[in-house]
């Protein structure tokens, strides 16, 4: 949906390993122009991204006459600092740990900035307009080609000390072999419920390679996908519900392209989080984030405009 800019409008910028996004977003969440997308040059490295989305975002401005005073909120892969530097990060994109994202995007664009983690902004989305709308406390899980996290608490996102808070990929998940993740370290929750650990796990059981999609579509029918499919929501849930005993939120919010498997798969990471979780926190509901692809970009545009 796109409309006219309010005074308040901002520019949200979406960083991924493999896609850019850009687009102007008004102080109700709703997008003024359409979504700007383009590959992400992450091989070429920083100063390329840099380039591209100087140009992304001039587009963007011009298509909604903002002027140079409308600020620019990014969402960005890796571990993002309080300052906007990029703490850690994959190789996913070249040389991107360490570098100082906020000053070198401020410098390319004449704009004010503020950066913060893509999932970081995705959960400040679906609590400013999306599915934790009005809730005071959430815990968010996006599981897509990783597993990122986010805590909100008292209405306000947490990012922590370092901008690291929420990282549920990176604790240990019980019970399974040992798994290498992609922060190098083995055992960690991402290493056995993204979307490449299900497909990987598929390949090794079947010996023959297939998308998550196909996945989805042949779990019916294919007992080594539904098998890989349950095992990965059923250490979900559990991770879950030991992040629940530790926060106590409300609800937990889970988005990303593997929550696209839908209903039946959700449920089994719902009933593994209840089951898992104390009996106190087992009462918190999973809820299906509905922001979807848009929800880093309209975070990251919220967080540009707010004040503190």
């Amino acid at each position: 949906m796109t409309g006219t800019p309010s005074t308040t409008s901002a520019i949200g910028v979406d960083i991924g390993g493999t896609k850019l996004a850009v687009a102007a977003v008004d102080d109700s969440g709703a997008l003024v122009t359409p979504v700007s997308t383009r590959p992400t040059p992450a091989a070429a490295g920083p100063a390329a991204i840099v380039a591209t989305l100087q140009s992304m975002v001039e587009e963007v401005a011009r298509a909604a006459s903002l002027p140079g005073s409308v600020p620019v909120g990014v969402g960005s892969a890796g571990v993002l600092a309080p300052g906007g530097r990029v703490l850690s990060a994959t190789d996913a994109i070249a040389g991107w740990a360490g570098f100082e994202l906020r000053a070198e995007l401020e410098a390319a664009l004449g704009r004010s900035v503020r950066a913060l983690n893509d999932v970081h902004a995705a959960a400040l989305g679906e609590l400013r307009f999306g599915a934790a709308r009005g809730v005071r406390s959430f815990l968010m899980a996006t599981v897509g080609t990783g597993l990122g996290g986010a805590l909100v608490l008292d209405g306000r996102l947490r990012t922590g000390r370092t901008g690291t808070a929420g990282s549920l990929g990176h604790i240990a998940a019980s019970g399974r072999p040992p798994a290498r993740c992609t922060c190098g370290q083995t055992g960690h929750l991402e290493a056995y419920v993204s979307g490449p650990a299900l497909e990987a796990a598929y390949r090794a059981r079947s010996g023959v390679a297939r998308s998550l999609r196909d996945l989805g579509a042949l779990r019916e029918e294919d007992p080594v996908a539904a098998e890989v499919i349950r095992d990965g929501a059923e250490t979900l849930g559990r991770g879950l519900a030991d992040a629940l005993n530790l926060v106590d939120v409300e609800c937990v919010v889970v988005g990303g392209g593997v929550a696209e498997l839908g209903a039946p798969y959700l449920d089994i990471v719902a009933r593994a989080m209840h089951d898992g979780a104390l009996p106190g926190p087992s009462s918190a509901p999973l809820i299906r984030a509905r922001l979807g692809t848009r929800a880093t970009l309209v975070g990251a545009a919220a967080h540009a405009l707010d004040p503190d």
